[in-house]
């Protein structure tokens, strides 16, 4: 008995570089392909159900992938758009699900705000390294981990006023930063100052 449970990834050099490369785009477009597909279904377990079959046929047809068309996630959503379709005219009974005229009207005007998120993000990435170390612990502390200002400032021996200060300033610098990133490429490349 053989075991085929890899029967669909690459054996040869080039299709192991096909494979490393969708592995790439698919793991830096998971979340807002997710988001996207989820703003079509409202139920989480169609819309996980929907994602796991849309991620198994994008790496199938990623070979038919043309980066010069445009973006993978923009590629992506149209072959999430097309399983959601699929799904919603399988379960086409229950009354509880769009309709596929609504779905076609949310998928075209997500599409773009999921592209947009994405380059937000990755301008918000650029920012956030461009700070100076001690001003990315601080936002840590504050977000990730939650931290009220209370807590800050008696760990740092500071006073409440100016954490809240200094939050605002780094804010004030990411949120600038991006903004430079995303402007045209007419315009200033976003840069801390």
């Amino acid at each position: 008995m053989t075991d085929d449970r890899h029967s669909d990834f690459p054996e040869s050099a080039d299709s192991a570089e096909n494979y490393e490369a969708f592995l790439e785009a698919f793991s830096r477009n998971r979340e807002p392909l997710y988001r996207y597909v989820y703003a079509l279904l409202p139920h989480q377990a169609d819309a996980e159900d929907v994602f796991q079959r849309c991620s198994i046929i994008l790496w199938r047809k990623f070979a038919t992938y043309d980066a010069a068309q445009g973006s993978f996630l923009n590629w992506a959503c149209g072959v999430a758009h097309y399983e959601v379709r699929n799904f919603l005219r399988t379960s086409k009974r229950d009354r509880h699900y769009f309709s596929l005229d609504l779905i076609d009207q949310l998928a075209t005007s997500q599409r773009p705000q999921v592209e947009q998120q994405l380059n937000r993000l990755e301008a918000l990435r650029e920012c956030l390294q461009q700070l100076k170390q001690s001003e990315r612990f601080l936002l840590e502390q504050a977000h990730y981990h939650q931290q009220s200002a209370k807590a800050l400032a008696e760990n740092a021996g500071k006073g409440i006023q100016t954490i809240y200060n200094q939050l605002t300033q780094i804010r004030r610098k990411l949120f600038l930063c991006v903004q430079g990133k995303l402007a045209s490429p007419n315009d200033i490349k976003g840069e801390l100052s």
